[in-house]
């Protein structure tokens, strides 16, 4: 090349270095502890060479103290979950059910004088084989009765039967059917409760029974709304602990969260950015 490029381009290189020059100097002025880091050691040997008089260092703030958490660190006994409390006598809903369904008859039929009369005898001999613990036998009797006379009692009466037989789902739907025909069934009530809890519907099952219990009083039904109510607080404990063990799971992402963010924050590491603060120092002579 020429001489005057030669001249012209060492010119322009000159005046970017001088530029960043003056550009570190201004930082430098408003910072002047950034003179003893590392990446301008070279420079602050210099200008003591020259008769400079530096500021002494400041003294670095630590960083914040952060609590470490342990990923492996084990889980605290109240940290630890717990399952939920599982009664034995619970029956499972695919164990719950009869097959086929059982027959509901016409609830809005009207019967004739005929039909009390056969409904009379067939009472009877539902009662008595419900009473001598032949359940199957007294639900094919109260299904001939429902057909005769669909009344609330013999729907409440037939889920009764499901209630021994274990077949809580198949009281439900007559304890509904009943209630429907009679908003104020106590025992249609009490049924759906007992059925409920046979489920491990505790809450449907506190619901039912004390209502249940509030239209028409059983001395029988006593019994299990007690157990219903034990069962239930077992509940709200559970999920408080685990309330509780949400929480201290969460604590523990925090601390991870925070442990973390000090350990990539640069406190005190020397010149922010890197040279690349001063543009053009790179192209200095």
């Amino acid at each position: 090349p020429s001489k005057e490029f030669s001249a012209m381009t060492d010119g322009e290189d000159i005046a970017e270095a001088v530029h960043a020059l003056k550009t570190a100097v201004e930082v430098l002025k408003a910072s002047p502890e950034l003179l003893h880091t590392p990446e301008l050691a070279f420079f602050k040997e210099y200008l003591v060479s020259m008769g400079a008089k530096i500021p002494p260092a400041k003294e670095k703030k630590p960083a914040p103290k952060v609590e470490e958490v342990d990923d492996d660190e084990p889980l605290s006994e109240e940290e630890k979950e717990e399952p939920l409390p599982v009664d034995p006598d619970v029956i499972p809903e695919s164990e719950a059910d009869v097959s086929p369904a059982q027959e509901n008859g016409d609830a809005s039929k009207e019967p004739s004088d005929d039909d009390y009369e056969k409904a009379s005898a067939v009472k009877g001999e539902a009662m008595e084989a419900q009473s001598s613990g032949e359940f199957e036998t007294a639900v094919a009797k109260f299904t001939e009765l429902i057909k005769l006379t669909p009344t609330a009692a013999n729907y409440a009466n037939r889920g009764m039967c499901f209630i021994k037989m274990k077949k809580p789902l198949a009281a439900i739907r007559d304890a509904n059917k009943a209630l429907e025909l009679n908003p104020d069934s106590g025992k249609a009530y009490r049924v759906r409760g007992l059925a409920n809890a046979q489920l491990g519907r505790w809450t449907d099952a506190s619901k039912d029974l004390g209502q249940g219990q509030k239209i028409d009083y059983d001395e029988g039904a006593y019994e299990m709304q007690k157990k219903v109510s034990k069962k239930l607080d077992e509940l709200h404990k559970w999920e408080q602990a685990a309330k509780a063990r949400a929480e201290k799971a969460k604590q523990r992402k925090s601390k991870r969260a925070a442990a973390s963010a000090a350990a990539d924050d640069d406190f005190g590491s020397g010149f922010p950015g890197g040279m690349g603060g001063f543009p053009g120092m790179g192209g200095m002579p």
